[in-house]
């Protein structure tokens, strides 16, 4: 069907099939010794009504998802001054106890289980992180059990979460990151559970170890990364790591050690895909890419008044490593301000030359 907004109102809705929707959030379960429920500051003249039993199988989904074996789970209806209300309660190793005495998590997984599975089929659902209270293994199974109620009963679940245990075990089709900043709303879909962890962490948790020669090839591999592939930045931790073979050595033991780990090599050595090495693009050292660039050296000469292979000449510099350094002694300023200067130009000109080197970052980020 069709919705359309004509001026202030939208219009089309009397033509919507109707269906259940149910929102889920905290106040679905707050425990009652805590919202002055009259199971608790009425429990001295309380009636019983009658008991609603829990189907069996729907028991056992509870007790996979909290970890541990239930004898019985049911709901005690309750009458109090007219008012009618229910309590759950649930038996396990001999002993019964009401929803007055569960855990938070353990109440609201009763609550929402039995939402889930008493509802009319293809309801719709709106769950506000369900993994509140829960260990990941709950987390775990809670997910696992959303995936089987929506194969069994077709339901329509759609939830928030902060849990990376929750987005590992959902599939790629059903994950959407949802980044807001001053530009407005932007959706990713199908992200890799590591990205999303590595987002929520503010970049504490890395999932892919980057190691390249130098501190010029780090800043360069930075830089690209910030301007193709912002996100991706919080996603991998890039570390300068000394001559060829040094860095071939640390992907090994990195590698080794249980972490994932890449190399990027400067272009005259090459890449290895098979090996876990990629290349920055171009037939040389970064150093020599940028600071033979046409643009970059016009740059140079604009903003510092630098004739780069001049200075390069005139102080006979071969050893590309001590190129920037030269460079930012003569335009008096800092090693570090030429370098980046120089590569940001350096990337503005070629941009598209690092579009496979990107990708082949962001596919081992996924993997």
């Amino acid at each position: 069907m069709t919705i359309s907004r004509a001026n202030s109102a939208w219009s089309g809705y009397k033509r919507q099939p109707e269906r259940h929707c149910y929102y889920v959030g905290f106040t679905v379960y707050i425990p009652k010794v805590e919202r002055r429920d009259l199971s608790v500051y009425g429990g001295a003249t309380l009636q019983f009504t009658e008991k609603r039993e829990i189907d069996a199988e729907v028991i056992k989904k509870m007790a996979r998802i909290i970890g541990h074996k239930y004898d019985d789970v049911m709901f005690q209806g309750i009458s109090h001054k007219g008012k009618e209300s229910e309590v759950g309660i649930a038996s396990r190793l001999g002993y019964s106890y009401s929803e007055n005495n569960m855990g938070f998590g353990e109440g609201r997984i009763l609550y929402t289980v039995d939402k889930l599975e008493t509802s009319p089929e293809q309801s719709l659902f709106i769950l506000e992180e369900p993994e509140t209270s829960l260990h990941e293994s709950a987390q775990h199974e809670f997910a696992k059990y959303l995936l089987d109620v929506c194969y069994r009963r077709h339901h329509q679940i759609i939830l928030s979460t902060h849990s990376s245990v929750i987005i590992n075990a959902l599939p790629p089709e059903a994950r959407k990151l949802i980044l807001r900043d001053e530009t407005g709303v932007d959706i990713r879909n199908k992200i890799s559970s590591n990205q999303v962890r590595s987002i929520l962490s503010s970049g504490h948790v890395r999932q892919l170890d980057i190691c390249v020669e130098d501190i010029f090839a780090k800043v360069l591999l930075t830089e690209v990364i910030r301007i193709k592939k912002l996100d991706l930045l919080k996603t991998v931790a890039i570390h300068d790591i000394g001559d060829t073979d040094a860095v071939r050595e640390a992907v090994r033991v990195l590698n080794k050690t249980g972490k994932k780990a890449i190399a990027v090599r400067d272009a005259d050595i090459g890449a290895a895909p098979q090996d876990k090495m990629y290349s920055f693009p171009g037939t040389k050292p970064p150093e020599k890419e940028v600071f033979t660039h046409p643009e970059v050296k016009s740059l140079l000469k604009t903003k510092y008044g630098l004739d780069v292979d001049w200075e390069l000449q005139k102080k006979e510099i071969t050893d590309h490593h001590k190129f920037a350094k030269c460079l930012a002694d003569e335009a008096e300023t800092e090693e570090s301000v030429i370098r980046t200067v120089a590569i940001e130009r350096y990337i503005s000109e070629i941009q598209s030359e690092f579009d496979n080197l990107i990708a082949d970052i962001e596919r081992e980020v996924n993997a």
